[in-house]
Parts: C-alpha cells; structure tokens; sequence
C-alpha cells in the first residue's frame, strides 16, 4: 500500500523477483493506492521500481495476509520508492495495530493489474530489468541487521 501523496504523479510498480530472471509483475501503486498479490508460502525477494529499484526480503507463511508500505522519498529526478514491512507486533509504530495503520487502510483503493499496465510492463521490461541488475548488488551487500529491518517475517502475517 501506498497511502502518502508524496511524489503523488510518480507510479511505483512492485515485482516478486526470481533468480531466473522470470519476475513476476504484482501490480503499479499509486499515491493512495493498494495492490492485493497472491504469494506462494516460502521466502520471496520484492522489488519495486521507479527511478531507483528498492527491495525487501519476505517469509510467506500458508493461509497469512501480509502488508507492505510503499514508501517515497526524493530522488534525484523525480520520486524514489523503498518498500517497508508493516509488522504484526503490537508495540510496532506502523503495526497492523495501529490508529496509523487502519488509517491507510482506509484511505487507499485497491488497483487491480489490467491492460494497460500489462502493456506498460511488456514495454518496459528491459528498463525494470536494467534497475534489477543495478540496485540489486547494493541489497545484497547490505548487512544482515539492515537485511532483517527490510524482512517481513512469517509472525508478521495475519
């Protein structure tokens, strides 16, 4: 989800990366938007994209609902992404307990992936493969602890 209006005419398109290089298009997410993507159990690397390519590690349990905050920032020419987890632990400030959390909830719609943006993804597939290979060194040399505050755990579902 992607409640800021932050970079609000910048879409993001978020990816379950594969190491074979078959990723998987989950959808485009906009400001004051959300996109559903239904993940086999087991771990996952995302991706999302835009100027920069961001990621973040996932361990998908069976049967679990998971939420993940799109979160923009400034980039050099127009607005980067970072994927963050939202954690199922009551005393987490952007928890899925929390006043913040229902409030994003609530303002964002839901997206669903359709012609267009399967065009947009067939025509840019060699751009959004170009960021993979750029950005992805930089997650994979990032220490562990960073690593695990960018994981969304299997507790962390609902």
């Amino acid at each position: 989800m992607r409640p800021s209006s932050l970079g609000g005419a910048v879409q993001s398109s978020v990816y379950d990366t594969r190491a074979e290089g078959n990723d998987v298009f989950a959808g485009v997410v906009s400001s004051k938007s959300k996109v559903a993507y239904l993940a086999e159990p087991g771990e996952h690397l995302f991706m999302v994209v835009s100027e920069n390519a961001d990621f973040l590690a996932a361990n998908l349990e069976a049967g679990k609902r998971y939420y993940v905050l799109v979160a923009p920032r400034m980039g050099v020419w127009r607005a980067r992404f970072s994927l963050l987890p939202i954690r199922n632990d009551a005393s987490a400030k952007e928890g899925l307990q929390s006043k913040q959390f229902r409030n994003w909830d609530e303002s964002t719609e839901w997206m669903v992936i359709g012609p267009k943006a399967n065009n947009w993804y067939q025509d840019n597939i060699d751009s959004i493969r170009a960021r993979k290979l750029d950005y992805l060194p930089k997650w994979q040399n990032k220490s562990a602890a960073d690593k695990a505050e960018r994981t969304l755990r299997s507790v962390d579902g609902l």
